[in-house]
């Protein structure tokens, strides 16, 4: 089985479509609120996005550093982003933030070299003009095994705010939240919380599928609202990152079926190639 050339550049415009729902905005809001305070007063300034995984806080901050809301205040180039491991430490953390300023750096830190490490970033997000750091799965540190190195992470972040005076985005799962009890001194740095959750199966959720429609011109989605919205909603439980996946695939489905409107049987095939054979999950769409 292959895929035509167009089904595939068809596909990657719907990867590439950006619908600012609801949440989605009022998160974004939040964190242009923050940049500009922490920048504009140079004090230490923060803000944690908690969201399930695959509702969209990745692509947040994605959005954010392409900014994509044009926003005056932030420059090119002037977000800073790491995600962290599932053993989360300060060295790896460090290293992807310099690796991606284009620092030549070892390629592990040790606890030895990790304060001058630290220098280095703090030096070189002054330099670069950054005027936003955003960790991401941040609620791994949280979930750390070892209290070490969950209290030297929690100790790196604060000083982060402290030394370089740049505002930061914390985005995890639920998790998160933990936030709020664990360190005062963190939780005062960063007092703002907004949350991504899944979809409802409601208004907005049927708006969600009339943005996709009105986007992708070369094949018709509307029946994905008319017809088959709570079917749709059954089988990616709400969550942006599978209702995407679904209708990249639909659409290529459809565009190399020769057919123009998305039918039942492309949303059928469309399910089980996203899930696969052996699925346990049922097919809303039998």
């Amino acid at each position: 089985m292959s895929y035509s050339e167009k089904a595939l550049l068809v596909a990657a415009r719907v990867a590439g479509t950006r619908v600012h729902h609801t949440k989605f905005k009022t998160a974004l809001d939040a964190v242009a609120r923050v940049i500009q305070m922490g920048n504009a007063l140079s004090v230490p300034a923060g803000i944690s996005v908690i969201a399930p995984a695959g509702a969209g806080k990745t692509f947040l901050i994605e959005s954010i550093q392409h900014n994509v809301c044009k926003w005056p205040f932030l420059r090119p180039n002037s977000v800073l982003s790491a995600s962290l491991k599932e053993a989360p430490s300060v060295g790896q953390v460090q290293d992807e933030l310099l690796a991606n300023l284009n620092y030549a750096i070892p390629p592990r830190s040790g606890r030895k070299n990790n304060a001058s490490s630290f220098d280095l970033l703090e030096e070189a997000i002054k330099q670069h003009g950054i005027r936003l750091i955003a960790i991401d799965e941040y609620q791994h540190v949280f979930l750390a095994r070892k209290l070490d190195a969950r209290a030297d992470m929690i100790d790196w972040t604060k000083r982060l705010l402290t030394k370089t005076k740049c505002p930061v985005l914390l985005a995890g799962t639920e998790t998160l939240r933990s936030i709020e009890k664990v360190d005062p001194q963190l939780s005062s740095r960063i007092p703002a919380v907004v949350a991504l959750p899944a979809f409802e199966n409601d208004e907005e959720w049927q708006g969600m599928l009339s943005a996709f429609a009105s986007a992708i011109p070369e094949v018709d989605l509307s029946p994905l609202r008319a017809q088959y919205a709570t079917p749709v909603f059954k089988s990616t439980r709400g969550m942006m990152r599978l209702l995407k996946s679904l209708i990249i695939e639909v659409s290529m489905i459809a565009i190399d079926s020769g057919e123009r409107e998305v039918a039942r049987s492309h949303l059928r095939l469309a399910f089980h190639r996203l899930f696969g054979a052996d699925s346990s999950l049922t097919n809303p769409f039998d």
